[in-house]
């Protein structure tokens, strides 16, 4: 019985240290590993390698996906210094040269696969010998659609219904072939492109999707909505570099409580970029900045806790990102939120 209850107080002790106070989750993305031939979307396997070692050395808590969508839909405290890898797309580099090094550091990891290009063989991608040969190890494959369409986007005279029935058409043949191939249904979408809007995301989450991502930077705490998961990419010249590795290792999740404009389709003219921030006060005033595509980062004005510039065509553009940044009162680091709008 006393080695019982010392078990018992024990596990009681871990789950207080584990629970005490909000974590914060990073969710990575990559594309291709080892392959120069596509510079945007590579990142060097030494490279690679040196994320992967940086990751174990200062002590992150590498965690699965599910993991994440279990914590967010349960309300469970998450994970501090929290990340979570993630890969589209199911490159055959991928299996060349990231899974060995994932292997080596046992880390667990999702892969988002456009299905149409494993079905038909295409030959850049994984083929089934090797997507069965991860799972057995522990690896998750999840959808990223089927045809990696642009959803985001209504084509031009499309009407709403036809625009639902397209993406719907869509995304079951993707868990479709899940179910016929893996036995499974995917919980997971990671939208096309990163691209996103209200009809894609309800549509996604009406056929059963509990998790949607995008390609938004920022970071992952209890406040973060399943269908809007931002993922930091680590491609590319700039944002493979070990700098810049570090910095999105760092960033915290800026709570937002009302978006100005709004994610998803824009109708008329906006007057202000912004947002009405959470407990704005735990934040430096003069550090609030407010990002667009088109006119990059500026100063924030301020009247109460919402943040906000004056439009000056800022939005005018097919696709249009929006970013908030401040830094934290208490800690100096960097909190960020991201969303999207589209022009029709």
């Amino acid at each position: 019985m006393k080695k019982v209850a010392i078990f018992i107080f024990a596990a009681i002790l871990l789950s207080m240290s584990y629970n005490a106070g909000a974590g914060n989750v990073v969710v990575l993305i990559y594309h291709r590993i080892g392959n120069p031939k596509y510079p945007t979307t590579n990142v060097s396997v030494k490279r690679f390698r040196e994320q992967m070692k940086y990751l174990k050395v200062h002590h992150y808590n590498v965690i699965a996906l599910k993991e994440l969508i279990y914590d967010l839909k349960h309300h469970h405290h998450l994970r501090k210094k929290g990340v979570v890898i993630t890969i589209d797309d199911g490159f055959k580099s991928v299996y060349n040269n990231a899974f060995p090094i994932l292997k080596k550091y046992r880390y667990p990891f999702s892969v988002f696969l456009p299905t149409k290009s494993i079905q038909h063989h295409y030959p850049a991608y994984m083929n089934l010998k090797q997507i069965r040969e991860m799972m057995q190890y522990g690896a998750d494959f999840e959808s990223h659609s089927y045809a990696h369409a642009h959803m985001a986007y209504m084509k031009k005279k499309m009407s709403i219904q036809s625009y639902k029935l397209w993406i719907r058409n869509d995304l079951k043949k993707s868990i479709l072939f899940f179910k016929k191939t893996f036995g499974y249904r995917p919980v997971a979408l990671a939208f096309p492109y990163g691209d996103y809007n209200k009809i894609l995301i309800e549509t996604a989450k009406i056929l059963g999707f509990e998790c949607l991502l995008t390609q938004d930077m920022g970071s992952v705490d209890e406040n973060t909505p399943l269908w809007l998961i931002p993922r930091e990419p680590i491609l590319g010249t700039y944002f493979s570099t070990m700098k810049h590795f570090k910095e999105v290792l760092n960033i915290k999740n800026l709570d937002i409580r009302k978006r100005y404009p709004e994610i998803g389709i824009l109708n008329g003219k906006h007057r202000i970029i912004g947002a009405k921030i959470a407990n704005i006060n735990k934040y430096k005033r003069n550090t609030f900045m407010i990002y667009t595509t088109i006119c990059g980062w500026r100063k924030a004005s301020i009247n109460k806790d919402i943040v906000y510039i004056y439009d000056d065509n800022c939005l005018n553009r097919k696709k249009v990102r929006i970013g908030i940044k401040a830094r934290e009162k208490n800690t100096n680091r960097k909190a960020m939120n991201m969303w999207m709008v589209i022009n029709r």
